[in-house]
């Protein structure tokens, strides 16, 4: 996350491939003219996968209702969660949730609940974050607060989450805590006080960034034993072990010096794993034992940002094809007048070797994207734009894995993060 020293307690456009910019769009407003491709003999996989996939009935959108790090758009303020409903490739907003900086959003694996962080860094006069419950009902996708539960004292500013493969833990990474935390899910859905949890020491050589331990991203492997977690503060990828509730470092991995460790993306093999770092802009690579949960050593590292970026670099999401073959990646403009400091940088991955080559970088309708999400399937990318209040979707070339045929599908104040149900 670019903290700013005004987000609490913390310091913290051009067409498509490199011509003009693009200003926010009407909802469902195609941005060019959506002519169907037919896709090349690469492309099986790809519409397999996405033939396959579960059609998804619900969108919810998390954002930001204050000091959201970055900037904002300078419009309304946003209430909280946003559930829309999806139908013939159409939003509408059925209900608005009153949450405190529910900035990311976890779907549990029965689809019957959600989970959101609080991204603040004061609860009930105590030094700590929070995270909330909420059941999801199966007609209308409308959402009922279960419970809200305290993170650990001093557990402020969490900035993710995930919810074990069978349920029963939510893991959250606390970027402004120094920690990782554990909470039980029970049967009805609700978050148990916390379990476990996991402080980290150390620093990196950003003395504004980097003056301490900074979690940013949890993540589960397909076993479920293992919490991959990274720490833009130390410039490292911790292996965790979770079991009754507890975390154990397994090990660590890490990564170049300065460069800001953020986001993770297992690739669906468990063969590879791939990390992009905030600081540096670049997206780099590792091998992964499945068997022994051990991240191996860089393998490569590869620039998101064009070569002759001039400015400052800010790197965010990193999202991977549900079939393995491409990877997305996000830059944000901070200080920088380069025409794709706001894009997404698509990469196509080697089956074999886990090797990237740079496919694309798009920028058009990009302001400030936070954040990617993926449809079940991989046959679009969903962009969401902080600064310009949009959530914009993508069509894949199943043959290419580049990006096309942009419609924006919701308008929605400072938003976040996207999940399906």
């Amino acid at each position: 996350m670019t903290h700013s020293p005004s987000h609490p307690g913390q310091k913290r456009r051009a067409v498509m491939q490199w011509i003009g910019g693009a200003s926010a769009l009407g909802a469902l407003t195609p941005l060019i003219p959506a002519g169907a491709q037919t896709p090349g003999a690469g492309a099986t996989a790809t519409n397999t996968a996405a033939s396959n996939a579960p059609v998804p009935r619900f969108a919810y959108v998390g954002t930001y209702t204050s000091d959201a790090p970055g900037g904002t758009a300078g419009g309304p303020a946003s209430k909280g969660i946003y559930v829309l409903a999806i139908k013939d490739g159409g939003w509408t907003q059925v209900q608005s949730v009153t949450s405190a900086n529910p900035s990311f959003l976890a779907v549990h694996p029965s689809q019957r609940f959600l989970y959101a962080i609080n991204e603040i860094d004061t609860y009930q006069g105590l030094p700590t974050g929070t995270a909330e419950a909420y059941a999801i009902d199966a007609q209308d996708g409308r959402l009922t607060l279960l419970n809200r539960q305290p993170l650990s004292l001093s557990g402020v500013i969490p900035a993710h989450l995930a919810v074990s493969p069978d349920g029963r833990a939510l893991a959250v990474a606390l970027y402004g805590g120094d920690a990782y935390n554990v909470l039980p899910i029970g049967a009805d859905g609700k978050l148990g006080k916390v379990s476990g949890i996991e402080k980290e020491t150390g620093s990196g050589p950003d003395a504004e960034r980097q003056e301490s331990p900074h979690p940013h991203m949890v993540l589960f492997d397909a076993s479920g034993q293992r919490l991959l977690a990274t720490d833009l503060g130390t410039d490292r990828i911790n292996v965790f072990t979770i079991a009754d509730g507890k975390l154990a470092l397994q090990g660590r991995t890490s990564v170049s010096p300065g460069s800001g460790p953020r986001h993770l993306a297992l690739h669906p093999s468990q063969r590879f794993v791939y990390l992009v770092n905030e600081l540096d802009a670049t997206v780099a690579s590792f091998g992964y034992d499945a068997a022994s949960g051990k991240v191996g050593e860089q393998r490569q590292r590869v620039s998101t940002v064009p070569e002759g970026f001039s400015g400052q670099k800010s790197s965010a999401a990193l999202v991977m094809h549900p079939s393995g073959p491409f990877l997305y990646a996000t830059n944000r403009r901070l200080k920088s007048d380069h025409p794709m400091a706001d894009s997404i940088a698509a990469f196509r991955i080697d089956a074999s070797s886990g090797t990237l080559t740079p496919l694309q970088h798009w920028s058009e309708g990009l302001r400030f994207p936070r954040a990617l999400a993926m449809a079940p399937g991989g046959s679009h990318l969903y962009a969401l734009s902080q600064k310009g209040d949009t959530v914009l979707r993508l069509r894949i070339d199943p043959a290419s894995g580049k990006l096309d045929q942009p419609v924006q599908v919701a308008q929605l104040p400072t938003p976040a993060c996207l999940v399906f149900a």
